[in-house]
């Protein structure tokens, strides 16, 4: 019964996502939306992060170092031109919405995530170059975020950073006093890295020891088939998560001014086009074969669990940030189906 539950999830992932966005700016619109929990969003970041990296074969990753060219492509591609493109998007279409621009800039600085792994199987791409370019571009993300969103938070939204005292901090007030937001007075890289390393550091060393433990334990034939459970159980935490951050009272936004939406789409359809034209012309003049794939997946797909997790750091730090999830939330309906369409084309060519 579980099994099927998440089976069906998995399969129809798209419209599990659709009904979460909906099901939550309803609550918004019927009963007002609820404030900030911090506490909630922190436990379904973890269970919809830490899955969705245990299926992660670090054990490929040895195959995948000789292909250094891919993934300094890779690198190239996800950490100069996503990042301005974002930039160069934002100031056309979202400079009088400095939270959707915010939100598209962390969406550009993380690439990969369980959905390359997925994407890649299917279309017979080279796995352990997959693996590479997943885990090398992780790390890079893992390093360059604090710095790139530290500045865009200054740059950005200081005029919705809180300049109140310490006690309109949620994690101040969960706490008792004892941990702080810190994000009121200006954001440093440092501010930034503590959350990264709680929400991907630290689900990403579990993983890999959940891994080495469940090997040795159970075997790798058994882990490879339980492989696929993980993911599952990252797809319920992503849709538990898009149910909860639609459902903030913050959101009403949307309701007062629809073209919020609109921007965010025409935003995202321009971003995911030209990464994805970039991709697909450097897999087509240089690496038309299986390699080449996994390049395309890996400079194109956008980790979306991951971005939402870290915007939910960022809104601990400050509940009025909460406006940077609408444009992450609303990448799903960019990324799946484009997705589906290069999946087929991988078939056909």
């Amino acid at each position: 019964m579980w099994l099927k539950f998440l089976d069906n999830i998995q399969k129809y992932l798209f419209f599990w996502v659709t009904g979460a966005i909906i099901l939550g700016l309803l609550q918004v619109l019927v009963f007002g939306g609820y404030p900030f929990d911090p506490l909630i969003c922190l436990f379904a970041a973890l269970i919809m992060i830490y899955p969705s990296l245990v299926p992660l074969s670090f054990d490929k990753l040895k195959g995948a170092i000789k292909r250094y060219d891919i993934i300094l492509i890779s690198v190239l591609l996800n950490f100069v031109l996503a990042p301005l493109l974002a930039v160069i998007i934002g100031y056309l279409f979202l400079s009088q919405e400095p939270l959707l621009w915010l939100g598209l800039i962390l969406l550009s600085l993380l690439p990969g995530g369980g959905m390359v792994t997925t994407w890649a199987l299917k279309s017979k791409a080279d796995m352990p170059t997959t693996v590479g370019i997943i885990f090398f571009n992780l790390l890079l993300a893992i390093l360059i975020t604090p710095f790139a969103m530290s500045f865009a938070l200054n740059k950005l939204t200081g005029e919705f950073l809180q300049k109140t005292e310490e006690a309109t901090c949620a994690l101040s007030e969960v706490s008792s006093g004892v941990a702080s937001c810190g994000l009121s007075g200006g954001v440093t890289p440092i501010k930034i890295a503590l959350p990264v390393f709680a929400i991907v550091v630290i689900p990403l060393i579990l993983a890999y020891f959940t891994q080495k433990i469940l090997k040795k334990k159970k075997g790798e034939e058994w882990l490879n088939k339980k492989k696929r459970f993980f993911g599952e159980f990252s797809n319920l935490g992503l849709v538990i998560i898009l149910f909860v951050l639609m459902s903030l009272e913050n959101n009403s936004v949307l309701f007062e001014d629809m073209g919020l939406i609109f921007k965010s789409f025409i935003s995202l359809m321009i971003f995911y086009l030209i990464t994805l034209f970039v991709s697909l012309f450097v897999y087509k003049k240089f690496f038309n074969n299986s390699v080449g794939k996994s390049l395309v997946w890996g400079s194109y797909l956008r980790y979306i669990t991951l971005a939402l997790g870290l915007s939910i750091a960022l809104i601990i730090g400050d509940s009025n940030l909460s406006g940077m999830i609408i444009i992450i939330a609303l990448s799903y309906f960019v990324q799946i189906p484009i997705s589906f369409w290069l999946n087929k084309y991988f078939k056909n060519n």
